[in-house]
């Protein structure tokens, strides 16, 4: 099981309800979604992996330590990314430290955070 949080390009609605409604919209036109991936969540992994890098990264060099103290719940992570929202998946016991980071560097790159699990919305 894991932490899991949505990251939302452009400007999130200014209301509550609105934004919970775009995250219930039908899962399948985001997961049907072949669009590029939006520059902003593409900047989002780089600032992400630079500090926690991704577990497809670090399966492939053969890192086991490193896929164990990963704060990452699955990957490769851009593959959760599409073009107007990405999904992460994190582990509960590195949550405290990596979701602080997550919102902050989110928040940098002009994209919002929306937490199901504390029903919080974190924008820029």
């Amino acid at each position: 099981m894991s932490y899991n949080v949505y990251l939302l390009v452009g400007q999130a609605p200014a209301d509550d309800g609105d934004v919970w409604d775009k995250i219930g919209q039908p899962q399948e036109s985001y997961y049907d979604d072949e669009r590029e991936i939006a520059p902003k969540l593409v900047a989002l992994h780089t600032t992400l992996t630079a500090k926690f890098p991704c577990l497809s990264s670090l399966s492939a060099s053969g890192d086991h330590e490193g896929m164990e103290n990963s704060p990452w719940a699955d990957g490769p992570m851009l593959g959760n990314f599409k073009h107007e929202m990405g999904m992460l998946a994190m582990t509960f016991s590195k949550l405290d430290e990596v979701m602080p980071f997550v919102v902050s560097s989110a928040h940098q790159h002009g994209v919002t955070v929306v937490d199901p699990q504390l029903e919080m919305i974190f924008r820029p």
